[in-house]
C-alpha cells in the first residue's frame, strides 16, 4: 500500500512539473554603444579618373600595355553624388542635373582652382565702473570712523565699488575657391539610382570628343 501511496505522489509531481514547464525565452540583441558603431553605405564613392596614353609598352616585343609608360592625357572621368530629398520623378530629374553639375564643377576645379583665404578678428573691450559712496562722515584711507548703533544700521558710511569687464572675441575665416574655364567636349556618360535617394552622374572628356566639339564649334559658329 505504502509502495502504490509513493508511485501515485511521484507520478503527480511530475504531472506538475511537465504542466509547470517555462516557455522558451528569445535572448534579446546586445545593444552596440553609439561610440562604437561605424558609418557603412550601400555604395563607394567615386572621384576623378584620368587615362593615360600608352607611349611604348616595355613588355615582350613592346606590347604589355600594363607596363606602358604613361603619354599624353587620353581622357578624364568624374563621378559626382546629389541628393533627390524625394522619391518623385520631379526630384529625381533635378538632383540628376544637380549631379551633372557638380561634377562639372570637380572637373574644373582639378584643372585649375583659385583659392584664397582670409582671417579676421573683432574684439570688443567693455569697462564699466561704477562707484557709490554714502556718507555722513568724510572718510579717508585708514581713518577710523565713529558709528553708533543706529548709524551702523542704516544705509550710509559705507563705499561700494563695481566694476564690470566685458570682452567678446570672434575670429571669422573664409576660403573662397574659384575656378573658370570652358569645357569643350564633356558629356554625360553615365546615370544612376545608387540609394533611395541618392544619385550618381559620371562624365567624361577624352581628346576625340574634343576634336569632335572643336570642329562643331567653327560649323555652328555664327561668325563665317
Amino acid at each position: 500500500m505504502k509502495t502504490k501511496l509513493s508511485i501515485a505522489i511521484i507520478s503527480l509531481t511530475l504531472a506538475a512539473c511537465s504542466s509547470t514547464k517555462s516557455p522558451s525565452t528569445v535572448e534579446a540583441p546586445v545593444a552596440q554603444p553609439i561610440l562604437t558603431q561605424k558609418l557603412s553605405s550601400t555604395f563607394k564613392r567615386k572621384g576623378v579618373k584620368v587615362e593615360f596614353d600608352c607611349s611604348y609598352g616595355t613588355g615582350v616585343f613592346g606590347g604589355d600595355s600594363s607596363l606602358c609608360v604613361r603619354g599624353d592625357v587620353k581622357a578624364i572621368e568624374v563621378t559626382a553624388y546629389a541628393t533627390s530629398n524625394g522619391n518623385s520623378e520631379n526630384l529625381r530629374e533635378i538632383a540628376f542635373q544637380v549631379a551633372e553639375d557638380k561634377a562639372r564643377g570637380k572637373l574644373q576645379e582639378f584643372i585649375e582652382s583659385d583659392i584664397k583665404t582670409s582671417r579676421v578678428t573683432n574684439t570688443l573691450t567693455k569697462n564699466v565702473e561704477k562707484a557709490n559712496d554714502r556718507i555722513k562722515q568724510r572718510i579717508s584711507n585708514g581713518e577710523e570712523v565713529a558709528m553708533s548703533d543706529e548709524d551702523a544700521a542704516k544705509e550710509s558710511n559705507f563705499a561700494v565699488r563695481e566694476n564690470s569687464n566685458d570682452v567678446a572675441r570672434q575670429i571669422t575665416e573664409t576660403i573662397r575657391v574659384n575656378s573658370v574655364g570652358i569645357q569643350r567636349g564633356v558629356r554625360n556618360i553615365d546615370e544612376k539610382i545608387v540609394d533611395r535617394q541618392t544619385v550618381q552622374v559620371t562624365i567624361r572628356w577624352d581628346k576625340d570628343s574634343h576634336d569632335f566639339a572643336t570642329k562643331l564649334k567653327s560649323k555652328f559658329s555664327a561668325r563665317q
